[in-house]
C-alpha cells in the first residue's frame, strides 16, 4: 500500500496507549463472539467452521449458560478471569526503499505497511527496569525492525498490508524478538556466569558489565516474561484482527502459508517459524484456500503473478 495510506490511518486512528487485554484462548471467545452475533444455536456452531472452538473450557463455561442452546456475544464477552495480561497497542510503518528490496523488506507488493504493535504494559516494565540497567532498556530488541517508539517495550508486532477498495488486508508477518532474544541471552549469561564464579567475580562486577546479573535475568525470565511466553502469538493475531475488524472496518483477511509466503517474499535463506504460518491461522479457524488477495491482481511483478496463478499457492482467509 502507499505510504500516505499509512500515514492517513496512524493520523486518524487514537494516538499513545490503546490497552489490549488478554488471556489464554482469548482469541476462541472473540472469534465466536463475531460468528454469533445476537445468538446462534450451538448445533449450527458446532457444524461451522467455528466448531471446535466450542471445546475450549472457557467457552465450555459460556456453553453452561446457554440453557436455550443459544450462543450469544454477550454470553462470550462476559467471560473474563480476574488478572489478564494488559498489553498496550501502538501503529507505526514499515517502508521498504525505492528499488523494493523484497528479500529484506519481506512485502508482498511495492509500498509500506501498516504495523500493529504489541507492547507490554507497566506490569512487566517495572520489574524489568528493577533488573536491568537503563542503558539496557532495548536489550531484546533488533533496531532495524519495526518497534515501536522510544517509550514502549514492544513484545510482538503484526505487518498488514490493506486495500479499502476490495475491503482486504494481507497479514504479511508476525513477529516476536523479545523472547527469543531474551532466551538467547539466558544461555548465554548462564555461560559467563559459570566463568565469573571461577574467576571469583562479584554479581556487581557482572552487572557493570553486562547489565544484569545472572540471577537477576533468570528471575526475570522464569517469573516475568514466561506468562507472555505462552501467549504472544495468540495475542498477536487477536489484536490484529480486532484491530482490522473494529478500528478498520475490513471484513476479508488474508494471511499467508508457509510455502506461498515465502515464495512471493523471497524467503529463500533464512525463514521464519513455519508453526506462525501454519499452527496459528488454523487454531483461529482461517480457512486454506486457492483464493488470494485480491489487492495482489494487480501486481507488475511477473514471477509474483506466476506464484498467485500456480497450482500450489495457498493463502489462509477469513471473511466476517
Amino acid at each position: 500500500m502507499k505510504e500516505e495510506t499509512v500515514n492517513e490511518i496512524i493520523d486518524c486512528l487514537p494516538k499513545g496507549k490503546t490497552p489490549f487485554y488478554y488471556f489464554r484462548d482469548r482469541y476462541a471467545l472473540m472469534m465466536l463472539s463475531y460468528y454469533v452475533g445476537d445468538g446462534k444455536r450451538v448445533q449450527e456452531i458446532k457444524k461451522s467452521r467455528l466448531g471446535k472452538l466450542l471445546n475450549k473450557p472457557m467457552v465450555k463455561n459460556a456453553l453452561k449458560g446457554a440453557g436455550s442452546g443459544i450462543l450469544t456475544k454477550g454470553a462470550l464477552d462476559s467471560l473474563w478471569p480476574a488478572m489478564p495480561e494488559c498489553y498496550l497497542l501502538t501503529l507505526g510503518k514499515w517502508v521498504g526503499d525505492a528499488k523494493w528490496s523484497r528479500p529484506y523488506y519481506q512485502t508482498s507488493r511495492p509500498g509500506a505497511n501498516l504495523v500493529l504493535q504489541l507492547n507490554f504494559s507497566g506490569k512487566h516494565n517495572t520489574p524489568f527496569r528493577k533488573t536491568f540497567h537503563p542503558s539496557e532498556e532495548n536489550i531484546f530488541v533488533f533496531k532495524e525492525h519495526p518497534n515501536a517508539e522510544e517509550g514502549f517495550k514492544t513484545l510482538a508486532w503484526a505487518r498488514i498490508d490493506l486495500d479499502f477498495d476490495t475491503d482486504e488486508a494481507l497479514i504479511e508477518e508476525v513477529q516476536c524478538d523479545w523472547i527469543k532474544n531474551a532466551l538467547w541471552e539466558k544461555t548465554f549469561a548462564a555461560l559467563f556466569a559459570e566463568e565469573a564464579v571461577s574467576n571469583e567475580i562479584s554479581d556487581q562486577e557482572f552487572f557493570e558489565d553486562w547489565g544484569y546479573t545472572p540471577k537477576g535475568l533468570l528471575k526475570y525470565v522464569e517469573q516475568v516474561l514466561k506468562p507472555h511466553m505462552k501467549i504472544w502469538d495468540e495475542a498477536m493475531l487477536s489484536a490484529a484482527v480486532w484491530f482490522l475488524k473494529e478500528e478498520i472496518g475490513i471484513n476479508r483477511i488474508f494471511y499467508h502459508s508457509f510455502e506461498t509466503g515465502c515464495k512471493i517474499k523471497r524467503q529463500s535463506g533464512r525463514k521464519p517459524p513455519r508453526s506462525v504460518y501454519t499452527t496459528l491461522p488454523e487454531k483461529f479457524c482461517f480457512t486454506k484456500t486457492r483464493e488470494y488477495p485480491r489487492l495482489l491482481e494487480h501486481s507488475k511483478n511477473r514471477r509474483v503473478k506466476a506464484i498467485l496463478k500456480g497450482k500450489d499457492a495457498r493463502f489462509f482467509h477469513l471473511d466476517f
